[in-house]
């Protein structure tokens, strides 16, 4: 078999299981669905993917690399934009990279959890996940995330877009940590009880606000969007 071949099969592979994993979740969705779904063989689809587990790092793998080029878009040509110009690309983009593709926002931040687990307590990892060539790729490569982010916050204590006070990296993983929590608890807001007067779009202004104002002070205070609708 040629290598574009086995890539184009690798491929399409990927395509399916990101499909199902997305419209079933990792739980419930087999390897025996990809196989139906690609009209590839169970075994062929072993010889590609040594595990569910493995094909679902492969899916990881390819959302981190997409957010990844999401986050280096942000920067767009050299010294076109301030530190907080890129700052503000970056934040939009990862809300919508969020809201868009899921499946593999959901991944990565299953990925963080395992992360959590293999630092703490490695021997509870499934094995599965440790044996996969892309477990070890996402180790090294998750970073580099972060490093594009605390590389626009020292841009922007550089240029002055940013306040000169704040520690790079400790502020961009304040700043991360903000912004996984809020796509996380976004679906929630709209069942909360009528006693708490908020919405989604008066919530997002606020969370917009507070993020900003981390990162130029409350002196600069940030121009929030006038909130229409019923609040819930």
């Amino acid at each position: 078999m040629g290598v574009y071949e086995r890539q184009q099969r690798e491929k399409k592979i990927l395509e399916a299981a990101i499909q199902l994993f997305g419209e079933k979740g990792l739980h419930v969705s087999t390897m025996a669905d990809v196989a139906r779904k690609t009209r590839i063989s169970k075994g062929l689809i072993y010889f590609y993917y040594k595990s569910k587990e493995d094909l679902y790092l492969a899916l990881t793998k390819k959302g981190m690399d997409e957010l990844k080029e999401l986050f280096n878009k942000s920067f767009g040509k050299p010294k076109e934009k301030t530190g907080l110009e890129i700052m503000t690309t970056l934040v939009e983009g990862y809300l919508s990279f969020a809201r868009e593709k899921a499946v593999f926002h959901d991944a990565l931040l299953d990925f963080l959890s395992v992360l959590d687990s293999y630092q703490v307590q490695r021997e509870k990892v499934s094995p599965l996940i440790l044996e996969s060539p892309y477990f070890t790729k996402l180790l090294q490569s998750h970073h580099d995330l972060a490093k594009l982010g605390i590389k626009a916050i020292s841009m922007g204590i550089q240029d002055g877009s940013i306040r000169p006070d704040l520690h790079a990296e400790s502020a961009f993983y304040t700043l991360w940590s903000m912004m996984i929590g809020y796509t996380k608890v976004t679906g929630s807001v709209s069942l909360e009880p009528g006693d708490i007067k908020i919405n989604a779009e008066s919530w997002k202004n606020g969370f917009l606000k507070l993020f900003f104002e981390i990162l130029k002070g409350s002196n600069t205070p940030f121009k929030s969007q006038p909130v229409q609708g019923k609040l819930f």
